[in-house]
């Protein structure tokens, strides 16, 4: 009998994982995890919010496999025909895609983006790809990065070549599967559902993890409901992960999650203001974040790579930095939701003129989100499918989930805020002018 190993969660309670599993968990590329931060500034409006991305992989990783076993055990028929053989090779996919799928963050993720190298500097072997799916031409992401990092770990040894091509391709429908993954067939679109889908492991855990640590409601959702209506139901391309009617409103429910997470505490008007001084340290030289490397060089990076630098930089008299290490706030003179009125955007740009013709350091951040990407049949570029299953009279009935849902289509729309702000030391002189300006 193989040795499993328990990991306490506050979360989902118990992990466990396997030797196998720990060899890769153990890893120091994936313990790295344990040093970028979850939520990244947003432990200054929320101080318990402090856990990290290497927690989050672990309950990714619990959850992808817990629902795939849970499809499993309830035998539909849309499962009926693969090998008992090829089901645990699936479920192991689907745990090794929740642990790695961020395993490629850089510190300060959302900030450090913009600094990735050209994507030429990450890509995996030419035989890893699709035909034509070889990226080339645009910088790197962090979805770039994981894969590069999973593709690292079986080069090291610590994973199984071929299963580590096929965890890739979960991640990403560029990657060529192995014979065996591909003889899988629409096992492939339910592990992708799972670990990256409208219902994906991902945000499951991440809402609920966020959550706890920020010490807030806003994020809390039926998970349990949510994951005994699941289902396979046949789709026009065969079996795919689908949802039975009672299920609905537990589907509604993580939508309003992610809603009031997003406007709460994700881009709550504090840690956008300090993304901007992080941003401006990197811009201006006071501190670097070197990746032109790749891979070689994110492996090495953690958060406190970065603070070290920002101590550093303070105390040679850097004025980005400073304002991190003391915590000073930006003062937010405006929020706007974008999309709006043409009027309401002139007067926006009018007061932010003002403001710098006043002397005030003006600068803004935006943030889009949307929802879900669910609007029916999914047959439309950028939009999804998600099958529901009713019964009448006795009878399977098998229809878009949104036919059951008017939230849905408003939460299809994405939600576009920006915040406009000042320096602290120009809270008085922008009050100035927007009594001047009036109505405001």
């Amino acid at each position: 009998m193989a040795s499993t190993y328990e990991i306490r969660d506050p979360v989902h309670r118990t992990i466990l994982i396997d030797e196998e599993e720990r060899r890769v968990v153990d890893h120091p590329w994936v313990q790295r995890l344990r040093h970028i931060k979850q939520l990244g500034f947003v432990s200054l409006v929320y101080p318990g919010a402090v856990h990290d991305r290497f927690q989050h992989s672990l309950g990714v990783m619990h959850l992808a496999a817990a629902r795939f076993q849970r499809l499993l055990d309830a035998r539909p028929a849309g499962l009926a025909d693969f090998a008992a053989a090829d089901l645990a090779y699936a479920r192991r996919l689907a745990r090794f895609a929740g642990l790695l799928h961020d395993v490629g963050h850089a510190p300060f993720s959302h900030t450090s983006e913009a600094y990735l190298p050209q994507v030429e500097q990450v890509v995996l072997p030419g035989d890893w790809y699709r035909a034509g799916q070889r990226p080339h031409g645009r910088p790197a992401s962090h979805e770039d990065l994981s894969l590069a990092v999973v593709h690292g770990l079986a080069r090291q040894g610590a994973l199984d070549p071929e299963l580590a091509r096929d965890v890739c391709a979960v991640l990403s429908p560029a990657i060529r599967r192995s014979r065996r993954f591909s003889a899988l067939g629409s096992l492939v679109g339910i592990l992708r559902a799972l670990v990256s889908g409208e219902l994906d492991a991902d945000r499951c855990d991440y809402l609920l993890r966020d959550s706890h640590f920020a010490g807030v409601t806003y994020g809390i959702y039926d998970l349990h409901r949510l994951t005994a209506c699941e289902t396979v139901l046949p789709g026009p391309d065969g079996p795919e992960l689908g949802l039975d009617v009672h299920g609905v409103h537990a589907l509604e429910g993580l939508l309003l999650a992610r809603y009031h997470m997003f406007l709460q505490v994700y881009f709550h008007k504090t840690p956008p203001a300090f993304e901007h001084y992080l941003d401006r340290a990197l811009a201006e030289g006071e501190i670097t974040l070197p990746l032109a490397r790749g891979l070689d060089d994110l492996v090495e990076l953690r958060d406190d790579h970065v603070v070290t630098q920002l101590h550093a930089a303070a105390a040679r008299g850097g004025l980005w930095s400073g304002r991190i290490l003391a915590r000073e706030p930006a003062k937010l003179v405006l929020r706007e939701r974008l999309g709006g009125e043409m009027q309401e955007n002139f007067l926006a740009q009018e007061l932010a003129d003002a403001l710098a013709q006043a002397g005030c350091t003006v600068f803004r951040r935006e943030a889009r989100q949307v929802f879900t990407k669910l609007d029916g049949a999914g047959n439309t570029p950028g939009t999804a499918r998600l099958l529901c299953e009713r019964r009448v009279l006795g009878r399977s009935l098998v229809e878009p989930v949104t036919r059951h849902s008017e939230l849905l289509a408003a939460f299809n729309r994405p939600i576009e805020l920006r915040h406009t702000y000042v320096l602290r030391a120009d809270a008085g002189r922008a009050a100035g002018v927007m009594e001047r300006l009036g109505g405001w």
